[in-house]
């Protein structure tokens, strides 16, 4: 029997504009369940930041946000051309600032207009130009297990529209 999706709460902070929690991943196939959870609760402008190693699964997240908008598109990884758009039932922008030497790029990319434009936005890398995004967001940072498919999600909500998006996420945990 593998390892449960939904696993527990791992911080609630006096700060009720801040909340976190602890999911484990079994499988590449778990992590898009996840995203999915996520995309099926992005709101206009919602913005998802996503830390971790090469290879944690960040792009396998976001793929499941993609479904949880219902964008027929293919997810691919950002990486070289810094950005994708996915439409479905809002539209849906995957940055990845991994190639990025510094904030003032992000400027180029013209990330804010995505955003006053109504986009819910998947951002990679961020730490790169962390400065450049709302204080207002859901972090997910991927970590890996104890076995080769494992993954550590670690989900921090800072703000209302984050927290809207965590209870989606312990609503779907509940339904597995």
């Amino acid at each position: 029997m593998g390892s449960p999706w939904w696993v527990v709460i791992v911080n609630d902070p006096d700060d009720s504009r801040e909340e976190s929690l602890t999911v484990r991943s079994g499988s590449e196939a778990e992590t898009v369940s996840f995203g999915r959870a996520v995309g099926e609760a992005l709101a206009p402008r919602d913005v998802v930041l996503l830390t971790g190693e090469l290879g944690a699964g960040k792009t396998r997240f976001v793929e499941g946000m993609a479904r949880g908008i219902e964008s027929p598109a293919e997810t691919r990884s950002p990486t070289f051309v810094l950005v994708n758009e996915y439409g479905g039932r809002l539209m849906l922008v995957h940055c990845d600032l991994y190639r990025l030497s510094g904030p003032e790029e992000t400027i180029e990319l013209g990330l804010d207009d995505y955003l006053s434009r109504g986009a819910a936005m998947a951002v990679e890398w961020p730490e790169r130009a962390r400065a450049e995004f709302p204080a207002e967001a859901l972090e997910v940072r991927i970590t890996f297990g104890e076995m080769p498919d494992d993954r550590v999600l670690v989900i921090t909500a800072r703000g209302e529209s984050p927290m809207r998006l965590l209870g989606a996420i312990r609503a779907a945990g509940r339904t597995r």
